[in-house]
Protein backbone atom coordinates (compact mmCIF):
# COMPACT_ATOMS: atom_id res chain seq x y z
CA UNK A 1 0.00 0.00 0.00
CA UNK A 2 1.44 3.36 -0.98
CA UNK A 3 1.74 6.27 1.41
CA UNK A 4 -0.80 8.20 -0.65
CA UNK A 5 -3.33 5.35 -0.45
CA UNK A 6 -2.75 4.98 3.30
CA UNK A 7 -3.34 8.69 3.83
CA UNK A 8 -6.52 8.54 1.76
CA UNK A 9 -7.83 5.60 3.79
CA UNK A 10 -7.21 7.49 7.02
CA UNK A 11 -8.90 10.71 5.82
CA UNK A 12 -12.39 9.55 6.84
CA UNK A 13 -13.54 8.35 10.26
CA UNK A 14 -12.55 4.80 11.15
CA UNK A 15 -13.36 2.48 14.01
CA UNK A 16 -9.66 1.61 14.16
CA UNK A 17 -7.36 4.24 15.60
CA UNK A 18 -3.75 5.21 15.19
CA UNK A 19 -1.99 6.35 18.34
CA UNK A 20 -2.31 9.99 17.19
CA UNK A 21 -6.08 9.41 16.79
CA UNK A 22 -6.17 7.99 20.30
CA UNK A 23 -4.41 11.11 21.64
CA UNK A 24 -7.03 13.33 20.01
CA UNK A 25 -9.81 11.14 21.42
CA UNK A 26 -8.58 10.99 25.03
CA UNK A 27 -7.73 14.68 25.23
CA UNK A 28 -11.19 15.56 23.90
CA UNK A 29 -12.64 13.19 26.50
CA UNK A 30 -10.65 14.88 29.28
CA UNK A 31 -12.08 18.23 28.23
CA UNK A 32 -15.62 16.87 28.01
CA UNK A 33 -15.49 15.21 31.46
CA UNK A 34 -13.65 17.97 33.36
CA UNK A 35 -16.84 18.93 35.26
CA UNK A 36 -18.15 15.36 35.61
CA UNK A 37 -15.50 12.72 36.26
CA UNK A 38 -11.89 13.41 37.33
CA UNK A 39 -9.93 11.39 34.80
CA UNK A 40 -6.20 12.18 34.70
CA UNK A 41 -3.69 12.01 31.86
CA UNK A 42 -0.47 10.08 32.58
CA UNK A 43 2.57 10.36 30.32
CA UNK A 44 5.10 7.58 29.87
CA UNK A 45 8.00 6.72 27.57
CA UNK A 46 7.25 3.61 25.48
CA UNK A 47 10.92 3.18 24.49
CA UNK A 48 14.10 5.16 24.93
CA UNK A 49 14.36 7.91 22.37
CA UNK A 50 10.70 7.71 21.32
CA UNK A 51 8.11 10.46 21.92
CA UNK A 52 6.14 10.35 25.14
CA UNK A 53 2.71 8.72 25.02
CA UNK A 54 -0.18 8.81 27.46
CA UNK A 55 -3.14 7.02 28.96
CA UNK A 56 -6.04 7.99 31.21
CA UNK A 57 -6.50 6.96 34.82
CA UNK A 58 -9.33 7.20 37.32
CA UNK A 59 -9.64 5.92 40.89
CA UNK A 60 -13.08 5.33 42.33
CA UNK A 61 -14.02 4.34 45.86
CA UNK A 62 -17.10 2.14 45.87
CA UNK A 63 -19.06 0.72 48.75
CA UNK A 64 -21.33 -2.24 48.14
CA UNK A 65 -23.64 -4.15 50.44
CA UNK A 66 -24.07 -7.86 51.01
CA UNK A 67 -27.46 -8.86 52.35
CA UNK A 68 -28.03 -11.85 54.58
CA UNK A 69 -29.33 -13.71 51.52
CA UNK A 70 -25.95 -13.31 49.84
CA UNK A 71 -27.01 -10.75 47.24
CA UNK A 72 -24.47 -8.08 46.31
CA UNK A 73 -25.04 -4.69 44.77
CA UNK A 74 -23.13 -1.44 44.44
CA UNK A 75 -24.59 1.43 46.42
CA UNK A 76 -22.59 4.33 45.10
CA UNK A 77 -19.13 5.49 44.13
CA UNK A 78 -16.88 8.39 45.00
CA UNK A 79 -14.06 9.57 42.75
CA UNK A 80 -10.65 9.98 44.36
CA UNK A 81 -8.34 11.14 41.56
CA UNK A 82 -8.03 14.00 39.11
CA UNK A 83 -7.73 17.72 39.46
CA UNK A 84 -10.84 17.82 41.64
CA UNK A 85 -12.41 15.48 44.15
CA UNK A 86 -16.11 14.76 43.64
CA UNK A 87 -17.88 13.55 46.78
CA UNK A 88 -21.59 12.95 47.02
CA UNK A 89 -22.80 14.46 50.33
CA UNK A 90 -24.76 11.28 51.00
CA UNK A 91 -21.45 9.38 51.01
CA UNK A 92 -19.70 11.56 53.56
CA UNK A 93 -20.74 9.63 56.67
CA UNK A 94 -19.52 6.34 55.23
CA UNK A 95 -16.29 7.97 54.10
CA UNK A 96 -15.71 9.36 57.61
CA UNK A 97 -16.18 5.87 59.03
CA UNK A 98 -13.76 4.47 56.47
CA UNK A 99 -11.18 7.15 57.31
CA UNK A 100 -11.13 5.95 60.90
CA UNK A 101 -10.03 2.50 59.70
CA UNK A 102 -7.56 3.53 56.99
CA UNK A 103 -4.48 5.69 56.94
CA UNK A 104 -4.55 5.88 53.16
CA UNK A 105 -6.39 4.59 50.10
CA UNK A 106 -3.98 2.52 47.93
CA UNK A 107 -2.87 3.95 44.57
CA UNK A 108 -2.86 1.29 41.87
CA UNK A 109 0.11 2.87 40.04
CA UNK A 110 2.34 2.21 43.09
CA UNK A 111 0.60 -0.96 44.25
CA UNK A 112 2.39 -4.26 44.67
CA UNK A 113 -0.05 -7.15 44.61
CA UNK A 114 -0.32 -9.10 47.87
CA UNK A 115 -2.26 -12.04 49.19
CA UNK A 116 -6.00 -11.76 49.55
CA UNK A 117 -7.39 -11.14 53.01
CA UNK A 118 -10.84 -10.42 54.34
CA UNK A 119 -12.13 -6.90 53.60
CA UNK A 120 -12.80 -4.39 56.35
CA UNK A 121 -16.54 -4.41 56.87
CA UNK A 122 -19.14 -2.62 58.90
CA UNK A 123 -21.57 -5.13 60.37
CA UNK A 124 -25.29 -4.76 60.89
CA UNK A 125 -28.03 -7.27 61.59
CA UNK A 126 -28.78 -7.92 57.91
CA UNK A 127 -26.16 -6.11 55.84
CA UNK A 128 -22.38 -5.73 55.72
CA UNK A 129 -20.56 -3.00 53.80
CA UNK A 130 -17.37 -3.54 51.79
CA UNK A 131 -15.15 -0.76 50.52
CA UNK A 132 -13.12 -1.12 47.34
CA UNK A 133 -10.71 1.25 45.64
CA UNK A 134 -10.99 0.66 41.89
CA UNK A 135 -8.36 1.91 39.44
CA UNK A 136 -9.45 2.32 35.82
CA UNK A 137 -6.99 2.95 32.98
CA UNK A 138 -7.79 3.68 29.33
CA UNK A 139 -4.77 2.53 27.32
CA UNK A 140 -4.17 2.33 23.58
CA UNK A 141 -3.70 -1.13 22.07
CA UNK A 142 -1.45 -1.08 18.96
CA UNK A 143 -2.54 -4.65 18.16
CA UNK A 144 -6.29 -3.99 18.14
CA UNK A 145 -5.95 -0.27 17.28
CA UNK A 146 -8.57 0.66 19.86
CA UNK A 147 -8.68 1.83 23.49
CA UNK A 148 -8.67 -0.88 26.14
CA UNK A 149 -10.13 -0.52 29.64
CA UNK A 150 -7.79 -1.95 32.30
CA UNK A 151 -8.79 -2.07 35.95
CA UNK A 152 -8.00 -3.50 39.36
CA UNK A 153 -9.96 -3.35 42.60
CA UNK A 154 -8.38 -3.35 46.06
CA UNK A 155 -9.61 -3.83 49.59
CA UNK A 156 -8.69 -1.18 52.17
CA UNK A 157 -5.62 -3.21 53.19
CA UNK A 158 -4.30 -3.07 49.61
CA UNK A 159 -5.11 -6.67 48.68
CA UNK A 160 -6.41 -7.10 45.14
CA UNK A 161 -9.70 -8.93 44.72
CA UNK A 162 -10.16 -11.99 42.51
CA UNK A 163 -11.92 -12.31 39.17
CA UNK A 164 -14.92 -13.89 40.87
CA UNK A 165 -15.11 -10.95 43.27
CA UNK A 166 -14.83 -8.58 40.30
CA UNK A 167 -17.99 -10.12 38.89
CA UNK A 168 -19.77 -9.96 42.25
CA UNK A 169 -18.71 -6.42 43.15
CA UNK A 170 -18.46 -4.51 39.86
CA UNK A 171 -20.48 -6.28 37.15
CA UNK A 172 -24.26 -5.70 37.26
CA UNK A 173 -26.05 -8.95 37.98
CA UNK A 174 -28.06 -8.85 34.76
CA UNK A 175 -24.83 -8.67 32.70
CA UNK A 176 -22.76 -11.34 34.44
CA UNK A 177 -23.88 -14.29 32.36
CA UNK A 178 -23.29 -12.56 29.03
CA UNK A 179 -19.85 -11.28 30.02
CA UNK A 180 -18.75 -14.63 31.50
CA UNK A 181 -19.77 -16.39 28.28
CA UNK A 182 -18.27 -13.88 25.84
CA UNK A 183 -15.56 -15.32 23.59
CA UNK A 184 -13.46 -18.29 24.67
CA UNK A 185 -12.50 -17.07 28.14
CA UNK A 186 -15.15 -14.49 28.97
CA UNK A 187 -15.24 -10.76 28.42
CA UNK A 188 -12.95 -10.01 31.39
CA UNK A 189 -9.40 -11.37 31.38
CA UNK A 190 -6.15 -10.65 33.20
CA UNK A 191 -2.73 -9.84 31.81
CA UNK A 192 0.22 -7.57 32.55
CA UNK A 193 -0.62 -3.90 32.16
CA UNK A 194 1.14 -2.72 28.97
CA UNK A 195 2.66 0.29 30.75
CA UNK A 196 2.97 -0.73 34.42
CA UNK A 197 3.88 -4.39 33.77
CA UNK A 198 1.81 -5.61 36.71
CA UNK A 199 -1.28 -7.87 36.50
CA UNK A 200 -4.49 -5.99 35.65
CA UNK A 201 -7.92 -7.12 34.60
CA UNK A 202 -9.21 -5.75 31.32
CA UNK A 203 -12.30 -5.76 29.14
CA UNK A 204 -11.39 -7.75 26.06
CA UNK A 205 -11.26 -5.38 23.04
CA UNK A 206 -12.20 -7.88 20.30
CA UNK A 207 -15.72 -6.45 19.94
CA UNK A 208 -14.70 -2.77 19.97
CA UNK A 209 -14.20 -2.38 16.22
CA UNK A 210 -17.54 -4.03 15.28
CA UNK A 211 -19.29 -1.90 17.90
CA UNK A 212 -17.78 1.37 16.68
CA UNK A 213 -18.31 0.44 13.02
CA UNK A 214 -22.00 -0.13 13.76
CA UNK A 215 -22.22 3.29 15.41
CA UNK A 216 -20.46 4.87 12.43
CA UNK A 217 -22.96 3.28 10.06
CA UNK A 218 -25.94 4.32 12.18
CA UNK A 219 -24.71 7.90 12.35
CA UNK A 220 -24.16 8.19 8.63
CA UNK A 221 -20.80 9.72 7.66
CA UNK A 222 -19.73 12.00 10.52
CA UNK A 223 -16.78 14.33 10.23
CA UNK A 224 -13.58 12.46 11.16
CA UNK A 225 -12.58 14.96 13.83
CA UNK A 226 -16.01 15.01 15.49
CA UNK A 227 -16.07 11.20 15.51
CA UNK A 228 -12.68 11.08 17.23
CA UNK A 229 -13.78 13.67 19.78
CA UNK A 230 -16.81 11.55 20.70
CA UNK A 231 -15.03 8.19 20.40
CA UNK A 232 -14.19 7.62 24.09
CA UNK A 233 -17.58 8.82 25.35
CA UNK A 234 -19.32 6.48 22.92
CA UNK A 235 -17.08 3.48 23.59
CA UNK A 236 -17.04 3.94 27.38
CA UNK A 237 -20.82 4.33 27.56
CA UNK A 238 -21.03 0.70 26.41
CA UNK A 239 -17.87 -0.78 27.95
CA UNK A 240 -17.50 1.05 31.24
CA UNK A 241 -20.93 0.49 32.72
CA UNK A 242 -20.23 -3.26 32.71
CA UNK A 243 -17.57 -2.78 35.42
CA UNK A 244 -18.69 0.21 37.44
CA UNK A 245 -17.54 3.25 35.49
CA UNK A 246 -20.19 5.13 33.54
CA UNK A 247 -20.58 8.19 31.37
CA UNK A 248 -23.10 10.86 32.46
CA UNK A 249 -26.30 10.54 30.44
CA UNK A 250 -26.18 14.17 29.30
CA UNK A 251 -22.77 13.55 27.73
CA UNK A 252 -24.03 10.45 25.94
CA UNK A 253 -27.05 12.37 24.65
CA UNK A 254 -24.84 15.22 23.48
CA UNK A 255 -22.85 12.73 21.38
CA UNK A 256 -25.97 11.37 19.72
CA UNK A 257 -25.97 7.87 21.24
Amino acid sequence: MTSETHQHRQSGPSARLSYSDFEVAIKAFLHQTRHHTPWSYVEYSPRRGQPLQGYLTLTKLIHSHHTSSGATSTITGTFLTGTTTTIDPADQLLLDELAEQLEDIPDGDDYEQGEETDPVVENSSATTFDYLSVNYHIVFSPSYQVPVLYFNAYRPDGAAISLEEIYESLVPEEWRGAIRNAGLNGGISQQDHPVLNTPYFYMHPCETVPLMETILQNNGSPNGTSFLESYIVTWLSFTGQAIGVSVPTDMVAANGQ
